[in-house]
């Protein structure tokens, strides 16, 4: 018999859970399941990790995957083993090969001790390659059949397969050898259509491209991007067909790699893993000190550079007044051609060997740019100062500086790619900061010059 007080509380917890539950189902009808990640990080950590498990396990299946590491760690560690495993089996095989992927080391392990061994058959090979590579995209859960296999009974099993659930992609069929290797493919809309005695070999087609396992992710989606492709097989050094690699896949490395070069053209050391949102403090310095202490050292030449040209500036100091605005210009014309350059080699529109054609172009290009502000500069200057010894001085310097900042901005990314470096590494602040050493020695040079013609 329960005391009265107990009761109470049974009953209180019993009014609790059924509020808490109807105010999920009224979540559910206003978000989607694809939303929930960015709603998660934007709640203190105990909040977003009691709301997923708050949420039904059809709805977490659909952005599992989506969570950030951190947050993906906290909900494999604290969730209803049973639950988890229920959820994680019905994930397709390339999804949860990825959420593996994310987990430390220990938790890896336990999980997978912990899946079903067919599960653990599907995702064993996906889990043999990194996840940035082509195998590590790529899924094995495909309709593969063999060569002398008749059009209607590929047809009868892909449908008893599909009704099963049997395979992650629904575009084409893969014919294969005795030995497994890739001899073509058919669309499935094309097998309907196709006279069922016909043998999969006489009517599939040859594979317009392949990928070996451990292409890098980033030339897997320039290559689907170049050959508009839905998807496209993966085969080992002997053409032995491993899986597919779908678009959505690709569209996911897309978006990450673009990511990974904005913060890198931004100056920051290290990528960051974890969304801006859920990121810590500490993990955001130490990504982005290092870069600020070089780029302050490198800055440092620009005052060394100031303090060697100490006469000729007491000789006439106007032209201090110009320094920030020359620097500022052959900065930004630095960063934006160097922008135009590190997207071109990212899609593949530029390589390393068009090295000559950039240089002609962006000298071209500088000069054109350089010509064009040189009578702006040269207005400003005589406005501000009455002399047209400073006008001069300024508008040659400003189409040196605009060239020089052009052309480094454009050589640098394809110098870096081709010494095999990242070229988005070849960041803005690193192009601003040469520049404006480069462009204080052009200018402060220039002015010495001048002067000791004008006034020897």
């Amino acid at each position: 018999m329960l005391r009265e007080d107990e009761a109470k509380t049974i009953s209180e917890a019993v009014r609790f859970v059924r509020r808490e539950r109807k105010a999920v189902k009224t979540l559910l009808k206003k978000v989607k399941p694809q939303d929930f990640p960015l709603i998660i990080e934007r709640l203190p950590k105990d909040e977003g990790l009691q709301l997923i498990l708050l949420l039904p396990d059809d709805v977490i299946k659909e952005f599992i995957v989506n969570l950030p590491s951190e947050i993906l760690r906290d909900v494999v560690a604290s969730m209803d083993r049973n639950r988890l495993t229920k959820i994680l089996t019905t994930l397709p095989a390339d999804e949860l090969s990825d959420l593996i992927n994310k987990l430390p080391h220990i938790q890896r392990k336990t999980l997978l001790k912990e899946m079903p061994l067919w599960k653990l058959e599907e995702i064993r090979p996906l889990l043999a390659y990194p996840p940035d590579t082509a195998g590590g995209l790529m899924t094995n859960r495909i309709p593969i059949f063999f060569m002398d296999v008749e059009v209607g009974k590929a047809i009868e099993e892909y449908n008893i397969q599909t009704k099963f659930e049997s395979y992650d992609t629904n575009h084409n069929i893969y014919v294969v050898d005795g030995e497994g290797k890739l001899l073509g493919y058919i669309g499935v809309k094309d097998l309907l259509t196709t006279p069922r005695n016909k043998k999969l070999k006489e009517v599939m087609e040859k594979p317009m491209i392949t990928v070996e396992p451990y292409a890098d992710q980033e030339d897997v989606a320039k290559m689907i991007a170049k050959y508009d492709l839905l998807e496209f097989p993966v085969v080992d050094k002997n053409g032995r067909l491993l899986g597919v690699i779908t678009i959505d896949d690709v569209v996911d490395v897309i978006i990450k790699e673009s990511s990974e070069d904005i913060e890198k053209f931004g100056g920051l050391a290290k990528k960051v893993t974890a969304p801006y949102l859920t990121a810590k403090i500490s993990e955001l310095v130490k990504k982005r000190v290092v870069w600020l202490i070089f780029l302050c050292l490198l800055e440092s030449i620009t005052a060394t550079i100031i303090a060697s040209f100490e006469k000729v500036i007491l000789a006439t100091v106007a032209l201090t007044f110009f320094i920030p605005l020359l620097i500022s210009i052959g900065g930004n014309s630095g960063s934006q051609s160097s922008a135009f350059v590190v997207r071109a080699l990212a899609t593949g529109d530029v390589t390393v060997y068009d090295a000559l054609k950039v240089l002609l172009k962006e000298a071209i290009t500088s000069l054109t740019l350089g010509l064009t502000l040189t009578p702006v500069i040269f207005l400003l200057g005589f406005f501000l100062t009455g002399k047209l010894v400073i006008s001069v001085l300024l508008s040659s310097a400003l189409l040196i500086i605009v060239f020089l900042a052009c052309i480094m901005g454009g050589m640098l990314p394809i110098v870096a790619a081709k010494l095999k470096i990242d070229p988005a590494t070849i960041s803005s602040p690193f192009i601003t900061t040469t520049t404006d050493v480069v462009g204080l020695f052009i200018y402060f040079s220039l002015a010495m010059l001048i002067l000791q013609y004008m006034f020897p």
